[in-house]
C-alpha cells in the first residue's frame, strides 16, 4: 500500500511547485520577447510592484521571491532601468520604489500575456473551477497559517 501525504504537506508542496512553474512560464515569456535583462524573480517583482509606489521593505517583507535576495534583485532591476528608488524626505532612511517607463512597458505586456494565459486555463481545465474563488482560498489557508505562526501556536 503507498504511502499518503497528509493534505496540508501535499497543498504546500503543490504551491511551491506551481509558483516555480509561473516563474517557468514568465522565463519563456522573456525569452519570446527577446528580454535578457531581467530574471523571472526580478519580473515577480514588477507584477507586485504593479503601478503602486512602495517601500523597499514592503517588497523585502512579501517574500515572494524564494530562493533570492531581495535587496541584489531591487539593486539589479533599478540598474537596468525598470524600477526608481525614490528617497522619502520625511525619512532618508526609507526608499520609495516606483515602475519607470520600461518597468511599465513590461508590466503590461506581463499583464496581457498572463491574462491570456488564465483565460485558456480557466476554459481548458478539466475540472471547472474559478481562479477568483481559489484565490481567496489560498489567501484564507495563508493567512490562517500566518496567524499560527504570529501567536506562537504550536502544531
Amino acid at each position: 500500500m503507498a504511502i499518503q501525504k497528509n493534505e496540508c504537506v501535499e497543498f504546500a508542496m503543490l504551491s511551491e511547485r506551481v509558483y516555480r512553474t509561473f516563474l517557468e512560464l514568465i522565463k519563456h515569456e522573456l525569452d519570446s520577447a527577446g528580454i535578457i535583462d531581467i530574471s523571472p524573480i526580478q519580473a515577480a517583482v514588477l507584477l507586485n510592484i504593479d503601478n503602486n509606489t512602495i517601500t523597499m521593505s514592503e517588497v523585502i517583507s512579501r517574500g515572494y521571491y524564494m530562493g533570492s535576495n531581495a535587496s541584489y534583485n531591487l539593486k539589479k532591476m533599478i540598474n537596468n532601468g525598470y524600477i526608481n528608488q525614490l528617497q522619502s524626505d520625511y525619512d532618508k532612511r526609507t526608499s520609495f520604489l516606483k515602475l519607470t517607463n520600461k518597468g511599465r512597458n513590461l508590466l503590461d505586456s506581463l499583464q496581457s500575456k498572463i491574462s491570456g494565459h488564465a483565460k485558456s486555463l480557466e476554459s481548458n481545465i478539466k475540472e471547472k473551477m474559478n481562479l477568483y474563488k481559489l484565490n481567496n482560498c489560498l489567501k484564507n489557508i495563508n493567512n490562517y497559517w500566518k496567524n499560527i505562526i504570529d501567536m506562537g501556536h504550536r502544531i
